[in-house]
């Protein structure tokens, strides 16, 4: 059985630099993640000091970072973007092989429902 995972499309901006990428959508992700080759890309140096993070694959180091945005695409359409954005970014290479949009992020803007027998993602404004 093939299994499609819960990827959108995002654009991420900081200073001059902008690049569109896939992030998965993690349930079960508390922050949200962007690979150090990212960050790379963006031509933003590393804080020095890094936090002990815990995730799927076990520990790692981690830099805080702030973004200036990570915008949520639909057909190159932005549907929700997320401004000034703290993110955490792994210490070393190959660590995650893409941005992780976790619940501090895209969990905060919908509710959000898998239909994994669909393969399809739901994302809805939450009710008030």
């Amino acid at each position: 059985m093939n299994f499609r995972l819960p990827i959108i499309h995002i654009r991420i901006k900081h200073g001059d630099m902008a690049f569109q990428t896939n992030a998965l959508i993690d349930s079960g992700a508390n922050g949200t993640f962007i690979p150090l080759e990212f960050i790379d890309l963006l031509g933003i140096t590393n804080p020095e000091e890094t936090e002990l993070t815990i995730g799927a694959g076990g520990t790692f180091n981690s830099y805080l970072l702030n973004l200036d945005s990570i915008e949520c695409l639909k057909a190159n359409e932005v549907f929700c973007s997320f401004n000034n954005f703290l993110v955490r970014v792994p210490s070393a290479y190959d660590i995650i092989p893409f941005v992780i949009m976790g619940r501090d992020s895209i969990f905060t803007s919908f509710d959000i429902t898998f239909r994994e027998n669909k393969q399809l993602i739901i994302l809805r404004p939450p009710k008030k």
